[in-house]
This record gives C-alpha cells, sequence and structure tokens, in this order.
C-alpha cells in the first residue's frame, strides 16, 4: 500500500499539539474580502492559507485571483518555511471550479477566468515552499487540483469525502496540464481510466492508490487531527534547506511547467472552445438545473 493511515493518537517524532497549532499563530491577514485568510505563525514560520469562501469554496474568478495573491505574499516573506492549505468548511475542502462561470459566460471574464485557473495552478504547484493540503474534505476536479498541486496530501478518513477528476460526469474535461498531474501522482492506466469514468475515491481507496499520502480516522476530534498532522509535515518540511528543496521540485516539477507556459496560449483557446460549444453549454445547463432542484425544499 502506498502511503500511510495514521490511527487516533497516533504521534510522530516531531508532533505538536493542538495548543500549538491553534495557540501561536501571531502574525494573520485576510485577502480579497475574506476569500482566504492567511495565517503566519511566528513561533514556526509556518503559514496556513485558510479558504472560506462559503458555502463550498468553489473557485470563481475572484477566489482564484485571491489564491493566488495569498501565495505570493507568503512566498514574499523570506522567514515563511513551509505552507498549509486548508478550509473553514468542516465538510469540503474546494467543489471545484464554480460552474456559473462557464455557463453562458461573458468573453472577456471566461478568458480571465481561465487565466487565473493556470496561473494559480502555477503559482502553487511551482511554489518554492513545501504546500501541505490539509484535507479535511472533499475535493472534486479542481478541488482536486489544489491538492495535487501542494506536496503532500492529508485527507480525513471519512467515507462522506471523496477525490478525484470528476469533470467527464459534467461533460467536460480537465486540461491537459491537470491531467498530467494525476498521471505523474497515481500513474498513466489508473489516471486515464479514472478521469474517463470521472471517478472520485474514497479516502481508503485514495490512499490505496497513491492519490492522497496519508489519511486521519477519529470520530469526533478526525478534523483537528488532520489539521495537528498537517503541522507536523509542515515543520518536517521546513526543516530541510529551502535551496536544496526548491531545486529538487524544479528538478522534478520543471518540464510539466515549462510545457505549460509554452502552452498556455493554445490551453486558454482550448477550453473557451470548448466549453462555449452548443452540447457543452447544454450539459452544464443540466447540471445547473438538477442541482438547483436537489437544493430546492421539498414540499
Amino acid at each position: 500500500m502506498i502511503g500511510q493511515r495514521l490511527l487516533v493518537g497516533r504521534r510522530s517524532s516531531f508532533a505538536v499539539s493542538r495548543f500549538c497549532v491553534s495557540r501561536f499563530s501571531t502574525a494573520s491577514s485576510s485577502s480579497s474580502d475574506e476569500l482566504v485568510a492567511t495565517h503566519v505563525d511566528d513561533s514556526t514560520n509556518i503559514a496556513t492559507l485558510t479558504m472560506q469562501h462559503g458555502p463550498v469554496n468553489s473557485l470563481s474568478l475572484e477566489m482564484l485571483q485571491a489564491l493566488s495573491t495569498s501565495i505570493k505574499t507568503v512566498e514574499a516573506n523570506p522567514s515563511v518555511k513551509a505552507l498549509i492549505l486548508q478550509s473553514s468548511n468542516k465538510t469540503i475542502f474546494s467543489a471545484g471550479l464554480d460552474i456559473t462561470e462557464m455557463h453562458n459566460p461573458e468573453m472577456d471574464r471566461l478568458k480571465e477566468f481561465w487565466n487565473s485557473f493556470q496561473q494559480l495552478y502555477l503559482d502553487l504547484y511551482g511554489s518554492r515552499l513545501p504546500c501541505v493540503a490539509s484535507l479535511q474534505g472533499t475535493a472534486p476536479a479542481a478541488g482536486c487540483m489544489l491538492a495535487l498541486s501542494c506536496d503532500y496530501r492529508i485527507l480525513v478518513a471519512n467515507p462522506k469525502a471523496k477525490i478525484g477528476l470528476n469533470e467527464t460526469q459534467l461533460g467536460i474535461v480537465p486540461p491537459a496540464w491537470l491531467s498530467r498531474q494525476m498521471v505523474d501522482t497515481i500513474g498513466h492506466r489508473k489516471a486515464e481510466i479514472s478521469m474517463g469514468l470521472g471517478t472520485l475515491y474514497s479516502p481508503e481507496q485514495a490512499l490505496e492508490i497513491g492519490l492522497v499520502d496519508e489519511i486521519i480516522d477519529g470520530e469526533d476530534d478526525a478534523r483537528e487531527k488532520v489539521a495537528e498532522r498537517s503541522m507536523e509535515m509542515a515543520l518536517a518540511f521546513g526543516k530541510i534547506l529551502p535551496h536544496a528543496w526548491y531545486a529538487n521540485k524544479r528538478q522534478i516539477r520543471g518540464q510539466a511547467i515549462a510545457e505549460m507556459k509554452q502552452n498556455r496560449q493554445q490551453d486558454l483557446d482550448n477550453f473557451v472552445h470548448f466549453v462555449t460549444r452548443e452540447q457543452t453549454q447544454k450539459n452544464l445547463t443540466a447540471y445547473l438545473q438538477a442541482l438547483a432542484k436537489k437544493k430546492a425544499p421539498k414540499k
């Protein structure tokens, strides 16, 4: 089995108490109308970015830009050694791209939206900092992209928590650079079937195929355990000399990033062409109608 499963109460040699995780955040800020809260712990030099775009941290144009801004702000602080990406939502990390951005879109905004999505990938996947995805809930589609762009992924072992690239279920497809992330993480054949079927994996399945590195068991305190373990891993990564860490990261991820930059305009053109097709718009309309029907109060 790839990765590891941690039981409640099990601690590593560099464990950090919950008191330390929650109490010593001494520097904080918010960005873009509180879409992302940024906290830097002066005692550990670990930054935490908390997505708080209710209700499900959908990645709208503004949310994408807020995340990029927060990452760049943290990176500009030379004392920061690592960052943790988490959600304020107790059950959802991020529900992925905001579908309404693609439904009957205004062209200029649509292009800016996709360009911002590309930029967030570059900023997070190519960050000089070690990044830990603290997955205390579900992460489908672009929510999964956020996790894949981090260096380590820890998922709560809640059977309702799912992760994967499920775009085909909505009648759309992930871009080539996102597909490559999945291939690089779980292998070509598994990724091909997974993305073709639009599979969302349970925590146990995600651990088995290497989509996440750890899952955390627990009942009432599992969410806190995920946060605690995320801090432990961020501290561990932060002990590595920064230049060595980043050089190794560039060596492994540099080619994918370079290819994405080289093909960025073509990727944008492909996206715009695909999304504005009549059939794609019909699929998105059907999805949004089904979603509205599901949310409607029962009579």
